[in-house]
């Protein structure tokens, strides 16, 4: 039941529902449920976000010549929440390219004056999922989205990161969806801690 006005958004990344990223984000968001929050999902495959166009070097000056497409109204989603989950598979030492899209369109707002105050303060949580056995492969996602936390003015909250490549394969490792919930647990105790300073 929601008791607070904490909210907590997952953005999938990969296109396969109910695929590994998918559930450990469910899994996050049941556990912030439980704490009071209002949380979402958005699969970012199910939206036409187009590639950044061409921008001016500037960030403060950036006009997005593509805004036509449904990118804005997902920002809008974006900005009206606490926490951001980043929930996606290492696509070719990346990010999925729905995310990637995701994140270089927000550098045509994140610095313009009607928009940068919306973009600070909120907290950020990495998922994912990647097919090699190195642990390491998970920090294709992590390093990145650790710095733009940092340019975001926000706070990296912590990550799951797992091996693993059969969809839904996640399902038996419940170590890794524990951490999961634990993440989902201490992101809204984050809000709410920030709220009393």
């Amino acid at each position: 039941m929601k008791t607070t006005d904490i909210t907590v958004l997952a953005l999938i990344g990969s296109p396969r529902k109910q695929g590994n990223t998918d559930i450990m984000a469910d899994r996050l968001l049941a556990a912030a449920e439980e704490q009071g929050a209002e949380t979402s999902k958005i699969y970012l495959d199910d939206y036409d976000v187009r590639p950044i166009g061409e921008v001016c070097d500037n960030s403060r000056q950036r006009d997005d010549p593509r805004s036509d497409d449904d990118f804005p109204a997902l920002l809008e989603c974006f900005l009206g929440a606490n926490v951001i989950v980043w929930s996606t598979p290492v696509y070719w030492q990346g990010p999925s390219a729905q995310m990637k899209c995701f994140l270089d369109r927000m550098s045509s707002y994140f610095n313009r004056a009607e928009y940068a105050e919306r973009f600070r303060g909120k907290g950020h949580i990495v998922l994912c999922a990647f097919g090699r056995p190195e642990q390491k492969h998970g920090e294709w996602i992590t390093e990145p989205m650790k710095l733009t936390a940092e340019v975001l003015h926000g706070a990296y909250l912590g990550d799951v990161c797992v091996s693993v490549y059969e969809k839904g394969k996640i399902r038996e490792m419940p170590e890794a969806l524990e951490a999961c919930r634990k993440l989902g647990v201490e992101c809204v105790g984050w809000v709410q801690e920030r709220r009393k300073c």
